[in-house]
């Protein structure tokens, strides 16, 4: 009996699921890019936290602009430079 077979014919455990908080939609990143990754482990934090209710993400300029494109939380883009002074002022 072929490794291949022994692989195909059981069932694979599930591990882990898409967090709820990160849409179902195909990253855009280029190959290799860490952003893809970061994603996923912001959305699990925040569904672990149960904050998901009470979040609000900052889109700067650059590739983690697409954030808005992929966490299921409200979201405002902002210029470079200016997500510190945003947070800060949304959080007042």
């Amino acid at each position: 009996m072929s490794s291949d077979f022994c692989l195909q014919s059981r069932a694979m455990k599930q591990v882990f699921s898409r967090p709820s908080c990160l849409k179902d939609k195909q990253f855009r990143f280029c190959p290799g890019c860490s952003h893809g990754v970061l994603h996923r482990i912001v959305a699990e934090t925040i569904d672990s936290l149960g904050i998901r209710d009470r979040t609000i993400g900052i889109a700067p300029v650059g590739c983690a602009v697409f954030a808005y494109d992929y966490l299921d939380i409200d979201m405002i883009e902002v210029p470079h430079g200016r997500p510190p002074a945003i947070a800060t002022g949304i959080k007042r």
